[in-house]
């Protein structure tokens, strides 16, 4: 597998629409990823599980119940079924549970792509003894055929190592959630070996400016999630963060870009 450096050759921070441009269209859906792209995202980032019958595919719950007119977990129902189910739309047209596979021909050459891993300790489908998505993400990279740069995520310590093991050269970066000091999340994100931080931005807020340099001069990239304030990603981008993550490309796009110029 060739190197997979995740800025896509744009100019920092990038915008990566998070489940897509969900907030106009359904979350984790080839609608969403599409509408990413057409607003002018650098990266599209979305949530990978393992089905039943052992496909990957895009949704970001343990169960379907949230977002599908279907129930069960996702670990529990095949591809046939899941694709039988319609992810729950606000216009009313329908949209189907996308695969990976999908996923990955519909922004090939188009985005980045920010792969989050779903195998997370105290949820219904953790499994300590397996990284099946993490496999699943690799394999389909390379079989696939995937153009473009890629980063492989995960609130689970574990999924992102198994990552790096299975292919070190492949970008890594471990999410952090707010009660997890940023000081603890750096540590374990050097001491892993991966390249980029991914905190909260209330943590980034309530840590200040200042972190960016400190990240920085760890040898870390530094993301954020979730910004859909067009003026707080603009403060963001003079920090000089490395990527945004919103709901909101349309918005946050044009706002970061703005700020960014010379």
């Amino acid at each position: 597998m060739a190197e997979r450096g995740f800025s896509g050759g744009q100019a920092f921070p990038l915008v990566v629409a998070h489940r897509g441009a969900s907030a106009e269209e359904p979350e984790n859906t080839l609608r969403a990823f599409e509408a990413a792209v057409e607003v002018g995202a650098d990266a599209v980032e979305f949530d990978v599980r393992m089905s039943a019958d052992g496909h990957a595919v895009v949704m970001h719950d343990p169960a379907v119940d949230r977002t599908t007119d279907g129930h069960g977990l996702v670990r529990d129902l095949t591809l046939p079924e899941l694709k039988r189910m319609r992810v729950r739309s606000s216009s009313g047209e329908p949209a189907e549970i996308p695969t990976l596979a999908e996923t990955l021909a519909l922004l090939s050459g188009r985005a980045a792509v920010d792969v989050e891993i779903k195998n997370i300790p105290g949820e219904p489908d953790h499994d300590p003894d397996r990284q099946d998505a993490v496999d699943a993400t690799l394999r389909a990279l390379d079989v696939g055929g995937f153009t473009g740069a890629v980063l492989i995520s995960s609130f689970n310590p574990s999924s992102i190592a198994h990552a790096r093991a299975s292919s070190p050269e492949v970008p890594t970066g471990l999410l952090a959630v707010q009660a997890m000091p940023l000081a603890d999340a750096m540590r374990l994100t050097v001491e892993g070996g991966h390249g980029w931080l991914l905190p909260a931005s209330s943590a980034l807020f309530a840590a200040g400016r200042d972190v960016v340099a400190l990240v920085h001069g760890s040898g870390l990239r530094l993301g954020t999630w979730i910004v859909d304030d067009p003026q707080d990603a603009s403060r963001l981008t003079t920090w000089g963060l490395d990527a945004v993550a919103t709901n909101d490309p349309r918005t946050i796009v044009p706002a970061m870009r703005a700020a960014r110029r010379p």
